[in-house]
C-alpha cells in the first residue's frame, strides 16, 4: 500500500465526513504530534481504534476530548447537550471512525473488499494508541485535524 495515497485519501475522507455528517468544517494536518496536542496529559480525550482487513491491514484510530464530542454529538443527533448520554458520546465516536473508515476504503478502491472490525473503546486501548500514535515508524501516521470547536487526532497504523 502507498502510504502517502492513504493518507491523501484519509484527508479528504475524514473532511467530507466531519461536515456532512457533523455539519463541522475541518483543515486535517499532518505532522503534529499527540504530545503537541496536550493529548497525552489530558484525562478527558477518548480513544477509539477499528481494526481493517484487505489487501492491506491494520488499525484506524481517533483521539477527541470530552467537550468536542459533546458538540459533534449534539450536531450528530440533533439532540441538545444537555439531554446526551454517555452511550450516545460512544456511539458517535465509534460511528465516526466508522464512516471516516468506510469512506477511506471506498475511495482507494470501490471494487475492493475491505474487512472492518467493530470499533473498539476502553482504557488499554488508549495506552496501546498513545505508543502507537508517538512512534516515528513509517507505516503509523496521525493527523491534527482543526475544528472551530477544539482539535482531534486521527491516525492509522499498517500491519
Amino acid at each position: 500500500m502507498d502510504v502517502t495515497h492513504l493518507m491523501r485519501m484519509m484527508t479528504t475522507s475524514i473532511s467530507e465526513v466531519m461536515e456532512t455528517m457533523f455539519f463541522t468544517p475541518v483543515e486535517p494536518q499532518k505532522a503534529r504530534s499527540l504530545e503537541g496536542c496536550g493529548f497525552l496529559k489530558d484525562s478527558n480525550i477518548r480513544a477509539c481504534a477499528i481494526t481493517f482487513s484487505g489487501s492491506f491491514a491494520g488499525q484506524l484510530f481517533i483521539f477527541v476530548p470530552e467537550s468536542l464530542l459533546s458538540i459533534l454529538t449534539e450536531n450528530f443527533m440533533g439532540e441538545p447537550k444537555d439531554t446526551l448520554t454517555e452511550e450516545y458520546l460512544v456511539g458517535t465516536l465509534k460511528e465516526t471512525l466508522n464512516m471516516i473508515a468506510g469512506n477511506t476504503f471506498s475511495k482507494i478502491d470501490p471494487n475492493a473488499s475491505f474487512g472492518l472490525g467493530i470499533p473498539e473503546m476502553d482504557k488499554k486501548l488508549y495506552a496501546t494508541l498513545c505508543q502507537s500514535a508517538t512512534t516515528k515508524e513509517k507505516r503509523s501516521t496521525i493527523f491534527t485535524v482543526n475544528t472551530m470547536d477544539g482539535e482531534m487526532v486521527v491516525g492509522f497504523r499498517l500491519d
